[in-house]
């Protein structure tokens, strides 16, 4: 006689979208490119609400029909992912996402070189004024010995 199942039908159907989900953004951040059958089913059996060591009652248990269709499914929207170009904007050739990328990065040096000039213009200043004051430390108070006896 078979064991029955320690979970109910919606438990299964719930953790199943909770897979897919997650099957399905690992594969559009490119993460997995294929996936099997087996792989799928020990996802499902280590799932909270089904808790199962092993996905051996999956395979075997009257949940079986459901899962088969499900994974049928799945596969289908894996496939149109991979299918699908990898660019959001398909529209857009790579000459002129490369062009893009270089006005980006060609402003960002810009930017940084005028940050540059202009902390380079501070720290004259800032030298400047260290000299003034050294002069004028020198005159009021003279040369201090840095020898000391």
């Amino acid at each position: 006689m078979a064991r029955t199942s320690s979970f109910s039908n919606s438990d299964l159907s719930w953790e199943c979208s909770q897979v897919k989900r997650k099957i399905l953004n690992d594969a559009k951040k490119g993460r997995i490119t294929r996936i099997s059958k087996s792989v799928v089913f020990e996802l499902i059996a280590a799932r909270p609400r089904i808790g199962l060591k092993s996905s051996r009652m999956l395979w075997a248990g009257p949940q079986r029909e459901y899962l088969e269709s499900w994974f049928v499914k799945l596969e289908e929207e894996l496939q149109l992912i991979f299918d699908s170009p990898p660019d959001a904007d398909p529209t857009q050739t790579r000459s002129e996402e490369l062009s893009k990328n270089y006005s980006i990065l060609e402003a960002k040096v810009t930017h940084l070189t005028d940050l540059v000039a202009t902390y380079r213009d501070a720290l004259e200043k800032l030298r400047l004024e260290n000299v003034k004051l050294r002069e004028l430390t020198i005159l009021r108070f003279g040369h201090i010995d840095t020898e000391a006896n």
